[in-house]
C-alpha cells in the first residue's frame, strides 16, 4: 500500500474527431485510452497506473474486487452534428465471449439540442431477426425505431442490446462501462460511399438485439440512473454543501454541466479540467463542494 495519501484527481480530457463530430474522453479506464491525470504529485501518471499501485483505496473494496487493475468507467462528452451510426451494444457474457472484453451499458444526458436534432433509441414495435435484417437490406431502418426530439435535462438509459443512435445537433454528456465494443448496424447511407465507409456488424449484432418494442422514459432529476455499472445524480449547488462519504466504500466523480465547482479537501482546493471531471477516490472521507454562482454536475459512483 503506498503511503502517499491520494487526493482528488483531475483527469486531462482527451479530444477525439468522428465523422458524425466529436466526442471527448473526459475519464476513460481503456488500457490503450487510460485518462491522464493533470494535478499534483501524480500528475502525468495514467489513472490504471495509479490504480495498480493504490488498488482499494481508489476505487474501494468492492469494486476492486470485481474490476482489478481496470477503472470501470468511461465517461465521455459527445458533440453530435450528423447522425451517430444505428448500433448495438453487446452485453458482459457475448462480449466476454467474442472479444475478451467487457459489455457496454450507458447512458445519454441531454445538455444541448437544436431544434432539429433527434433520438433514435429501441424499436417502436416487436421485432424479429428476420424483420430486423429484412429492414437493414432495404435502408428502412430508422422507420420501426422510437425518434425522440431531445430536451435539455433528459436522461436516457441504454442498456446492452438496445439499438440506438442520434444526430441534429445534439450535445450529451455519456457515462458507459468501460468498454468500446460498438456493433454498427446502419450509417444513414455513408456506408455506401466509399469516402465515407465504415465496417458494418449487421452478423454481430443480430444475435445481442432486445427485439422487443422499447418505451422511452427519460429522467429529469434526482438519480437519474441506478444500475449494476454505475449510479448518476443530477445535483445542483447555490452554496457550500459538506459532504461526508465516510460510510461508502467507493470513488465518486464530478461531471461539471453548468458554472463552477470547487473541491474543497484537507484544506486544498480542487477544480476539474476544463471541460472535465474530478475523480474523489475511495480513501476520502470528507470534502465540501463550493461555487462562485451556481453549479449543475452529474454525481457519478460505482
Amino acid at each position: 500500500m503506498n503511503t502517499n495519501n491520494l487526493y482528488p484527481l483531475a483527469c486531462k480530457p482527451n479530444l477525439k474527431e468522428r465523422v458524425w463530430g466529436s466526442e471527448t474522453w473526459l475519464l476513460s479506464g481503456l488500457d490503450q485510452d487510460a485518462s491522464v491525470i493533470e494535478n499534483g504529485f501524480l500528475k502525468g501518471n495514467t489513472i490504471n497506473e495509479i490504480l495498480e499501485v493504490y488498488l482499494t483505496d481508489l476505487v474501494g473494496n468492492t469494486i476492486y474486487d470485481m474490476c482489478g487493475d481496470e477503472f470501470p468507467l468511461l465517461i465521455k462528452q459527445l458533440n453530435v452534428n450528423d447522425f451517430l451510426s444505428v448500433q448495438v451494444h453487446p452485453d458482459d457474457t457475448r462480449a466476454a465471449e467474442m472479444h475478451h472484453a467487457y459489455g457496454k451499458t450507458e447512458m445519454w444526458y441531454v445538455m444541448d439540442a437544436k431544434p432539429q436534432a433527434r433520438l433514435y433509441l429501441g424499436f417502436n414495435r416487436d421485432m424479429t431477426p428476420a424483420a430486423f435484417y429484412e429492414h437493414c437490406i432495404k435502408g428502412t431502418l430508422p422507420e420501426v425505431m422510437n425518434c425522440i426530439t431531445p430536451k435539455p435535462g433528459e436522461c436516457y438509459y441504454i442498456p446492452a442490446g438496445l439499438i440506438h443512435a442520434c444526430g441534429g445537433g445534439v450535445t450529451l454528456a455519456e457515462v458507459q462501462q468501460v468498454s468500446d465494443i460498438t456493433y454498427r448496424i446502419y450509417d444513414w447511407g455513408r456506408e455506401h460511399n466509399p469516402e465515407t465507409a465504415r465496417e458494418m456488424h449487421v452478423e454481430l449484432a443480430i444475435d445481442c438485439i432486445d427485439y422487443t418494442r422499447h418505451i422511452p422514459k427519460p429522467t429529469t432529476e434526482g438519480v437519474l440512473v441506478s444500475s449494476p455499472y454505475f449510479t448518476v445524480r443530477l445535483e445542483e449547488l447555490d452554496a457550500s454543501r459538506e459532504v461526508d462519504d465516510s460510510a461508502m466504500d467507493r470513488f465518486v466523480v464530478y461531471m461539471l454541466l453548468e458554472g463552477d465547482l470547487t473541491i474543497v479537501c484537507d484544506g486544498a482546493l480542487y477544480t476539474p479540467s476544463q471541460n472535465g471531471c474530478l475523480l474523489l477516490p475511495a480513501s476520502l472521507d470528507y470534502w465540501k463542494l463550493k461555487t462562485n454562482t451556481k453549479a449543475k454536475f452529474l454525481e457519478i459512483t460505482r
